[in-house]
């Protein structure tokens, strides 16, 4: 996921639109030498607008219909930031982001889709929006209970009557019926049809469809006993009931919102034209009409004198385009521009299999369009994932500045230039942000410590290859990861030095890259109470970072690995399975959310642990990280003099971590940690045992009256899958050393 030549242009993606998933399927299949892609995106699986009614209706699966961001950025070489972008601003060239420092761009491309709109009615928050698609099915887990209990007869009012709004109502309606028809109805009643009724403030459901078009989805609702009250203007929404306009209400148990979308507000704030609704402006070559750096599409951008439909049609006609102008733009060629169909085709879901087919005044309707449809979304879908070639070619070499890219100096002149790390340096110091965890006020040749007063001063060091490309987040898992041994000894660390290597690039995206690194990785320093003391730079192949790390036990004891005892009960703060998870999201096998579980629990650092074991009596602790749990494990019992049982039902695993392992997915150290595991083990020891960690937990022994206390308390800090996994015993020769609880076997 690095690249095979230095870059020299940052293009950043905002948003994870049908357009924004073309642009980096065709990076992929083609790169622009020269060039790194960044896709920013608040949810690592988007959408496919296409099959949404299909999915609420039951026919498809999560990941039918999502597109997996992180698996495709794999594939296209792309950076993946998992955020939402929160502004612009336009003189820095940066995008600002909710969560995370700044990411910087020579070209921007904006494709966020729509926000839903309440359009001044008053109380909608008593609704439920239908989008974000997943937190709408979280709340309508709750109606789907109720119309189980009452046996379906539920009130549901949906308040909006474009196409939109008739695809989710008869969707719905299908899910709550088949959903009562599986979950059986233990008296043999017949369940009563709940009740759905469609709110339009136009004299017509979907207008801008032809007479014919619109004529079936009535016949199609009427059929189901779907009510439709056409100019009826919702104007409040009070608990329990609709208010209209024509002081008619309409009471309800659920009321959705699926009115018109409106733009993302920060877009008005960027100081880019935009339309009365606050779209973007953009022109033929769906740049910006007042910025030419920056593009769009889909439904966040308006045309310029020439509106289209808010259509996830024209975002996937837009993606091709958007992608050749991108590379257009970085070679200085002439852009082409987009040329947007007069009628398009609407395949219209009637929540069964069978829908209505619309292209201007044509209209059809049956099963055989629904498959139809099902053909042309699912082939749509598998061009980002099942399609997707195995490998993608690597770019030829790079251009920087103008001239082809010399071979590269190793030794002291692979050192980052000395005034590039003067700039980020300054600018570091100068923000309260990371300036109370830089501690570089003097340019000396190395940094004096203060050797703490009658307590010994411990030092520690760690490195390791990037396993992402995103610098901040490296930075600040690193941070984490290196601190590791200073916490598994009972101590708070206090300053680190640290290495990095970063890849070859043009200057400024050397500066870029070193201080969105430094910035996670003084995140990681500052959460932890530590300081950054000194460095060294250099460029190379790939990144890599290490940090050497100083500390102190503040009170009580160090703990050491030799201190447990029989009877002590083993705690483990963290799940297990970051190693089985990386290597498998290198071959693009893991799924982007079980990715984003993984690099969340790396993030989580130890500090708040040592505080929590140590105020119910740990004995003796260690960090789990390159030898596994099983490895670790092992050096504590042997410096004890100890054996332990394990329970192998209580071992807490990342989500996806056990089928990538069951499927023959590891990580390159795996082999090698389970061939010592098994001279040690009586019995097959769990795979997962040999999985290496990052930044992962730390394994604690504690006496059996304070381990159930102890859980609690790292649940209640954070620490979510804090568990009790075995119980030290007396000592036992090898192969004896560990042991295992079998699963109960039910009879």
């Amino acid at each position: 996921m690095f690249p095979s030549s230095p870059i020299e242009t940052e293009i950043v993606l905002v948003g994870g639109g049908h357009a924004h998933v073309e642009v980096v399927r065709r990076f992929g299949m083609q790169p622009e030498p020269g060039v790194r892609l960044t896709l920013i995106s608040a949810p690592v699986d988007t959408p496919y607008s296409g099959m949404l009614p299909g999915y609420l209706a039951g026919h498809y699966g999560f990941d039918d219909c999502t597109v997996d961001l992180r698996r495709l950025c794999r594939f296209a070489n792309a950076r993946l930031i998992v955020d939402r972008a929160a502004g612009i601003d336009r003189r820095a060239r940066q995008v600002l982001l909710a969560g995370r420092p700044p990411a910087p761009y020579d070209l921007l491309s904006i494709d966020i889709g729509s926000v839903p709109e309440t359009g001044g009615i008053a109380g909608a928050e008593h609704a439920i929006p239908l989008k974000p698609v997943p937190e709408f099915l979280h709340r309508w887990s709750a109606v789907e209970a109720l119309a189980e209990q009452r046996d379906g007869a539920v009130r549901v009012v949906v308040v909006g009557a474009g196409v939109g709004g008739v695809e989710a109502t008869m969707a719905l309606h299908r899910r709550i019926r088949k959903g009562l028809e599986l979950s059986g109805n233990k008296e043999k009643r017949r369940p009563e049809a709940p009740r759905f009724t469609i709110l339009s403030l136009t004299p017509e459901i979907m207008q801008g469809h032809a007479a014919g078009v619109r004529r079936r989805v009535l016949a199609g609702l009427h059929r189901k006993g779907i009510a439709v009250e056409t100019g009826e203007t919702a104007t409040a929404i009070e608990p329990g009931r609709v208010v209209c306009a024509s002081s008619r209400a309409f009471e309800f148990d659920a009321a959705i919102l699926v009115t018109q979308g409106g733009a993302a507000p920060w877009v008005r704030e960027t100081g880019l034209d935009t339309d009365e609704r606050g779209f973007l402006k953009i022109g033929a070559t769906l740049q910006s009409v007042s910025d030419p750096r920056i593009f769009a599409a889909g439904d966040c951008a308006a045309f310029d004198g020439a509106p289209l439909p808010k259509s996830g049609v024209y975002a996937v006609r837009q993606g091709p385009v958007l992608a050749d102008n991108l590379r257009r733009a970085v070679r200085g060629e002439p852009l082409q521009p987009f040329r947007p169909q007069r009628r398009v085709l609407a395949l219209i879901s009637l929540g069964g299999k069978r829908a209505v087919a619309s292209k201007g005044i044509f209209a059809a309707e049956g099963g055989w369009v629904w498959r139809w449809k099902d053909r042309i979304d699912r082939r749509w879908m598998a061009r980002y994932g099942a399609d997707l070639p195995d490998m993608t070619k690597p770019p030829a070499p790079a251009r920087v500045g103008g001239h082809a890219e010399a071979m590269r100096c190793g030794g002291c002149g692979a050192k980052v230039p000395q005034a590039i790390l003067n700039e980020v340096l300054n600018r570091l110091r100068a923000d309260p942000a990371t300036a109370v965890a830089l501690a570089l006020d003097s340019p000396d040749d190395a940094a004096a410590l203060a050797v703490p007063a009658g307590a010994p001063l411990y030092q520690t060091v760690d490195q390791f290859r990037a396993f992402i490309d995103d610098p901040y987040l490296f930075g600040r898992i690193a941070a984490n990861h290196c601190m590791g041994d200073i916490h598994a000894m009972g101590g708070a660390p206090l300053s680190a030095l640290v290495a990095v290597t970063l890849p070859f690039a043009a200057p400024q995206i050397v500066e870029r890259d070193l201080e969105l690194f430094l910035r996670g990785v003084l995140r990681g320093l500052g959460d932890a109470g530590a300081v950054l003391i000194g460095g060294h730079t250099a460029e190379g192949a790939e990144m890599a970072a290490g940090l050497t790390v100083n500390g102190t036990v503040r009170a009580g004891e160090p703990w050491r690995k030799g201190g447990a005892v029989p009877g002590d009960r083993l705690i483990l703060s963290k799940s297990l399975g970051t190693g089985v998870v990386l290597a498998a999201e290198m071959a693009r096998a893991a799924k982007g959310r079980d990715v984003e579980a993984a690099l969340k629990g790396m993030l989580a650092g130890n500090g708040a642990a040592v505080g929590i074991l140590r105020q119910h009596g740990a004995t003796a602790c260690t960090d789990v990280t390159g030898f596994g749990l099983g490895g670790h494990l092992l050096e504590m019992l042997e410096a004890s003099g100890c054996s332990a049982v394990l329970d192998r039902a209580a071992l807490p695993l990342l989500p996806g971590a056990g089928g990538l392992l069951a499927a023959g997915h590891a990580s390159t150290l795996h082999p090698a940690n389970r061939a010592a595991l098994a001279a040690a083990c009586d019995g097959a020891a769990p795979e997962i045992l040999a999985d290496p960690q990052t930044a992962g937990g730390l394994l604690a022994a504690l006496p059996p009256d304070g381990a159930d206390a102890c859980v609690a308390g790292l649940r209640e800090a954070g620490y979510s899958d804090a568990t009790v996994i075995g119980e030290v015993t007396e000592g036992l020769p090898d192969p004896n050393r560990l042991r295992f609880t079998e699963p109960t076997r039910r009879s």
